[in-house]
Protein backbone atom coordinates (compact mmCIF):
# COMPACT_ATOMS: atom_id res chain seq x y z
CA UNK A 1 0.00 0.00 0.00
CA UNK A 2 1.32 4.08 -0.77
CA UNK A 3 2.71 5.61 2.18
CA UNK A 4 0.58 8.35 1.10
CA UNK A 5 -2.88 6.44 0.80
CA UNK A 6 -1.80 4.46 4.30
CA UNK A 7 -1.51 8.12 6.14
CA UNK A 8 -5.05 9.02 4.77
CA UNK A 9 -6.52 5.72 5.49
CA UNK A 10 -5.31 6.33 9.29
CA UNK A 11 -6.14 10.09 9.23
CA UNK A 12 -9.82 7.90 8.81
CA UNK A 13 -9.70 5.60 11.57
CA UNK A 14 -7.99 8.12 13.86
CA UNK A 15 -11.16 10.52 13.00
CA UNK A 16 -13.73 7.80 13.21
CA UNK A 17 -12.29 6.48 16.32
CA UNK A 18 -10.58 8.97 18.70
CA UNK A 19 -13.76 10.05 20.99
CA UNK A 20 -16.09 7.15 20.31
CA UNK A 21 -15.45 4.60 23.39
CA UNK A 22 -13.98 1.86 21.14
CA UNK A 23 -10.10 2.78 21.17
CA UNK A 24 -8.33 5.04 18.55
CA UNK A 25 -5.67 4.12 19.46
CA UNK A 26 -6.23 -0.29 19.62
CA UNK A 27 -7.98 0.56 15.49
CA UNK A 28 -4.55 2.32 14.53
CA UNK A 29 -2.38 -0.55 15.98
CA UNK A 30 -4.67 -2.91 14.46
CA UNK A 31 -4.42 -1.18 11.36
CA UNK A 32 -0.87 -0.67 10.59
CA UNK A 33 -0.17 -4.35 12.40
CA UNK A 34 -1.77 -5.89 8.23
CA UNK A 35 -0.76 -2.26 6.33
CA UNK A 36 2.60 -0.97 7.99
CA UNK A 37 4.23 1.89 6.47
CA UNK A 38 6.79 0.45 3.64
CA UNK A 39 10.12 1.52 1.93
CA UNK A 40 10.45 4.49 4.36
CA UNK A 41 14.27 6.34 4.32
CA UNK A 42 13.85 5.94 8.39
CA UNK A 43 13.45 3.72 11.29
CA UNK A 44 10.29 1.56 10.60
CA UNK A 45 9.30 1.05 13.90
CA UNK A 46 10.16 4.73 15.23
CA UNK A 47 8.10 6.15 12.30
CA UNK A 48 4.86 3.98 13.45
CA UNK A 49 5.69 5.02 16.94
CA UNK A 50 5.47 8.52 16.17
CA UNK A 51 2.62 8.43 13.74
CA UNK A 52 -0.33 6.67 15.08
CA UNK A 53 -0.06 9.31 18.61
CA UNK A 54 1.29 12.15 16.83
CA UNK A 55 -2.03 12.67 14.46
CA UNK A 56 -4.76 12.27 17.49
CA UNK A 57 -3.30 15.92 17.25
CA UNK A 58 -5.57 16.56 14.72
CA UNK A 59 -8.26 15.23 15.90
CA UNK A 60 -7.95 17.59 19.34
CA UNK A 61 -7.39 20.75 17.02
CA UNK A 62 -11.11 19.40 15.91
CA UNK A 63 -12.71 19.89 19.54
CA UNK A 64 -10.64 23.09 19.95
CA UNK A 65 -12.25 24.16 17.17
CA UNK A 66 -15.91 23.12 18.00
CA UNK A 67 -15.72 24.10 21.25
CA UNK A 68 -13.80 27.40 20.87
CA UNK A 69 -16.66 29.83 22.40
CA UNK A 70 -17.21 27.37 25.75
CA UNK A 71 -13.13 27.53 26.53
CA UNK A 72 -12.88 30.86 25.93
CA UNK A 73 -15.82 31.68 28.33
CA UNK A 74 -14.07 29.43 30.74
CA UNK A 75 -10.26 31.18 30.39
CA UNK A 76 -11.82 34.46 30.68
CA UNK A 77 -13.86 33.41 33.76
CA UNK A 78 -10.81 32.11 35.24
CA UNK A 79 -9.19 34.83 34.58
CA UNK A 80 -11.20 37.29 36.19
CA UNK A 81 -11.80 35.25 38.93
CA UNK A 82 -8.16 34.83 39.96
CA UNK A 83 -7.47 38.11 39.52
CA UNK A 84 -10.03 39.21 41.74
CA UNK A 85 -12.59 41.34 39.31
CA UNK A 86 -15.55 38.71 39.49
CA UNK A 87 -17.12 36.45 41.77
CA UNK A 88 -17.85 33.62 39.15
CA UNK A 89 -15.71 30.51 39.75
CA UNK A 90 -17.21 28.50 36.92
CA UNK A 91 -14.09 28.93 34.75
CA UNK A 92 -11.90 28.07 37.44
CA UNK A 93 -13.71 24.88 38.73
CA UNK A 94 -13.57 23.77 35.38
CA UNK A 95 -9.64 24.22 34.48
CA UNK A 96 -9.16 22.76 38.15
CA UNK A 97 -11.53 19.71 37.86
CA UNK A 98 -9.37 19.23 33.87
CA UNK A 99 -6.45 19.59 35.83
CA UNK A 100 -6.89 16.75 38.45
CA UNK A 101 -8.52 14.14 35.89
CA UNK A 102 -5.10 14.49 33.91
CA UNK A 103 -2.79 13.93 36.72
CA UNK A 104 -3.10 11.07 37.31
CA UNK A 105 -2.79 9.15 33.36
CA UNK A 106 0.53 11.94 32.73
CA UNK A 107 2.09 10.67 35.91
CA UNK A 108 1.79 6.97 35.26
CA UNK A 109 2.62 7.85 31.31
CA UNK A 110 5.72 9.54 32.31
CA UNK A 111 6.53 6.47 35.02
CA UNK A 112 5.94 3.26 32.35
CA UNK A 113 6.92 5.41 29.27
CA UNK A 114 9.31 2.82 28.23
CA UNK A 115 7.26 -0.23 28.33
CA UNK A 116 4.70 1.60 26.54
CA UNK A 117 6.71 2.68 24.12
CA UNK A 118 7.20 -1.28 23.58
CA UNK A 119 4.18 -2.33 23.47
CA UNK A 120 3.23 -2.22 19.74
CA UNK A 121 6.18 -4.50 18.89
CA UNK A 122 5.04 -7.40 21.38
CA UNK A 123 3.86 -10.46 20.11
CA UNK A 124 0.81 -11.09 21.83
CA UNK A 125 -0.34 -7.14 20.68
CA UNK A 126 -3.63 -8.66 19.14
CA UNK A 127 -4.63 -10.45 22.59
CA UNK A 128 -3.92 -7.75 24.30
CA UNK A 129 -6.48 -5.53 22.18
CA UNK A 130 -9.44 -8.31 21.49
CA UNK A 131 -9.07 -8.96 25.58
CA UNK A 132 -9.11 -4.86 26.43
CA UNK A 133 -12.17 -4.45 23.61
CA UNK A 134 -14.11 -7.69 24.97
CA UNK A 135 -14.12 -6.66 28.69
CA UNK A 136 -14.25 -3.03 27.99
CA UNK A 137 -17.14 -3.54 25.91
CA UNK A 138 -18.49 -5.53 28.48
CA UNK A 139 -18.45 -3.34 30.89
CA UNK A 140 -20.21 -0.37 28.56
CA UNK A 141 -23.27 -3.14 28.01
CA UNK A 142 -23.51 -3.58 31.95
CA UNK A 143 -23.17 -0.09 32.47
CA UNK A 144 -25.21 1.32 30.17
CA UNK A 145 -27.71 -0.75 30.91
CA UNK A 146 -27.80 0.31 34.24
CA UNK A 147 -27.42 3.60 33.82
CA UNK A 148 -29.36 4.21 30.79
CA UNK A 149 -32.44 6.81 32.25
CA UNK A 150 -29.87 7.93 34.76
CA UNK A 151 -27.40 10.69 34.95
CA UNK A 152 -29.45 13.72 33.82
CA UNK A 153 -28.24 16.34 36.88
CA UNK A 154 -25.09 15.52 38.46
CA UNK A 155 -22.29 17.89 38.24
CA UNK A 156 -18.96 16.73 37.53
CA UNK A 157 -16.89 18.27 40.53
CA UNK A 158 -13.37 17.85 42.03
CA UNK A 159 -14.02 14.36 43.65
CA UNK A 160 -15.75 13.11 40.16
CA UNK A 161 -12.70 14.66 38.02
CA UNK A 162 -10.60 12.82 40.48
CA UNK A 163 -11.83 9.66 40.12
CA UNK A 164 -12.74 9.91 36.58
CA UNK A 165 -8.90 10.45 36.58
CA UNK A 166 -7.88 7.57 37.99
CA UNK A 167 -9.85 5.46 36.15
CA UNK A 168 -8.67 7.33 32.92
CA UNK A 169 -5.35 5.56 33.83
CA UNK A 170 -6.35 2.06 32.31
CA UNK A 171 -6.36 3.45 28.63
CA UNK A 172 -2.37 3.63 29.12
CA UNK A 173 -3.42 -0.57 27.96
CA UNK A 174 -4.20 -0.24 24.19
CA UNK A 175 -7.81 -1.28 23.08
CA UNK A 176 -9.37 0.18 26.40
CA UNK A 177 -9.80 3.40 24.78
CA UNK A 178 -9.50 7.02 26.96
CA UNK A 179 -12.97 7.67 26.03
CA UNK A 180 -14.52 4.58 27.11
CA UNK A 181 -12.65 4.94 30.23
CA UNK A 182 -13.85 8.40 31.22
CA UNK A 183 -17.40 7.70 30.04
CA UNK A 184 -18.44 4.41 31.68
CA UNK A 185 -16.97 6.48 34.86
CA UNK A 186 -18.45 9.86 34.89
CA UNK A 187 -22.07 7.40 33.61
CA UNK A 188 -21.46 5.16 37.00
CA UNK A 189 -20.87 8.43 39.05
CA UNK A 190 -24.46 9.73 37.35
CA UNK A 191 -23.55 12.30 34.94
CA UNK A 192 -25.62 12.35 31.59
CA UNK A 193 -24.07 10.91 28.44
CA UNK A 194 -24.16 14.82 27.02
CA UNK A 195 -21.84 15.88 29.61
CA UNK A 196 -19.83 12.42 30.51
CA UNK A 197 -18.96 13.17 26.40
CA UNK A 198 -17.69 16.64 26.29
CA UNK A 199 -15.75 16.09 29.67
CA UNK A 200 -14.29 13.30 27.76
CA UNK A 201 -13.49 15.65 25.13
CA UNK A 202 -11.89 18.30 27.08
CA UNK A 203 -9.98 16.06 28.92
CA UNK A 204 -7.87 14.80 25.60
CA UNK A 205 -6.90 18.30 24.91
CA UNK A 206 -4.29 18.29 27.20
CA UNK A 207 -3.36 14.56 27.55
CA UNK A 208 -3.03 13.56 23.84
CA UNK A 209 -1.50 17.04 23.27
CA UNK A 210 1.22 16.31 25.90
CA UNK A 211 1.31 12.52 24.00
CA UNK A 212 1.93 14.09 20.63
CA UNK A 213 4.38 16.56 21.37
CA UNK A 214 6.97 13.78 23.55
CA UNK A 215 6.31 11.18 20.40
CA UNK A 216 7.60 14.61 18.35
CA UNK A 217 10.44 14.84 20.43
CA UNK A 218 11.50 11.26 21.07
CA UNK A 219 11.82 10.68 17.38
CA UNK A 220 13.02 14.08 16.05
CA UNK A 221 15.82 12.16 15.19
CA UNK A 222 13.48 11.07 11.39
CA UNK A 223 12.01 13.95 10.98
CA UNK A 224 12.69 15.28 7.28
CA UNK A 225 10.34 16.28 4.54
CA UNK A 226 8.85 12.84 4.04
CA UNK A 227 7.68 11.91 7.76
CA UNK A 228 7.08 15.79 8.00
CA UNK A 229 4.36 15.86 5.20
CA UNK A 230 3.24 12.30 6.04
CA UNK A 231 2.48 13.70 9.67
CA UNK A 232 0.71 16.30 8.41
CA UNK A 233 -0.85 14.77 6.15
CA UNK A 234 -2.68 12.53 8.52
CA UNK A 235 -3.22 15.15 11.10
CA UNK A 236 -5.13 17.24 8.34
CA UNK A 237 -7.46 14.45 7.28
CA UNK A 238 -7.98 13.49 11.29
CA UNK A 239 -9.04 17.26 11.61
CA UNK A 240 -11.18 17.46 8.91
CA UNK A 241 -13.62 14.11 9.32
CA UNK A 242 -13.19 14.71 13.29
CA UNK A 243 -14.75 17.86 13.28
CA UNK A 244 -17.81 16.34 11.82
CA UNK A 245 -17.72 12.73 13.63
CA UNK A 246 -18.04 14.92 17.27
CA UNK A 247 -20.70 16.79 15.56
CA UNK A 248 -22.68 13.26 14.45
CA UNK A 249 -21.44 11.34 17.79
CA UNK A 250 -23.05 14.23 20.44
CA UNK A 251 -26.55 14.13 18.12
CA UNK A 252 -26.50 10.03 18.45
CA UNK A 253 -26.21 10.73 22.18
CA UNK A 254 -29.35 12.96 22.18
CA UNK A 255 -31.39 9.82 20.56
CA UNK A 256 -29.21 6.54 21.93
CA UNK A 257 -26.94 5.36 24.47
CA UNK A 258 -23.59 4.18 24.22
CA UNK A 259 -24.97 0.18 24.61
CA UNK A 260 -24.08 -0.15 20.68
CA UNK A 261 -20.28 0.55 21.02
CA UNK A 262 -20.36 -1.85 23.98
CA UNK A 263 -21.64 -4.41 21.54
CA UNK A 264 -19.42 -3.46 18.58
CA UNK A 265 -16.77 -4.13 21.02
CA UNK A 266 -17.56 -7.11 22.29
CA UNK A 267 -17.99 -8.68 18.61
CA UNK A 268 -14.24 -7.01 17.42
CA UNK A 269 -12.76 -8.70 20.43
CA UNK A 270 -14.00 -11.78 20.14
CA UNK A 271 -12.56 -11.68 16.44
CA UNK A 272 -9.41 -10.30 17.21
CA UNK A 273 -8.79 -12.78 20.04
CA UNK A 274 -9.87 -15.88 17.70
CA UNK A 275 -7.71 -14.21 14.71
CA UNK A 276 -4.48 -14.46 17.39
CA UNK A 277 -5.22 -17.92 18.97
CA UNK A 278 -5.64 -19.62 15.23
CA UNK A 279 -2.57 -18.30 15.00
Amino acid sequence: MDNTLNAFLRGIIEAATEFLPVSSTGHLFLFSYFFPFKNLTVDHEAFEDLFDIFIQTGAILSVVVLYFQVLWKHTKSASLYLFKKSSDHSGFHFYRNLTVGILPILILGFVFKNSLDQIKMRPDLLLILGLSWFVGGLVMVFVEIKHYDEGDGKIIGIKESIIVGFLQCFALIPGVSRSAATIITARTLGVSKKDSAEFSFFLAIPVLTLAGVYKLYKHRAILNSETIGLLLFGSIVSFVICYFIIRLFMAFLRRRSFLSFGIYRIILGILVILYFVRG
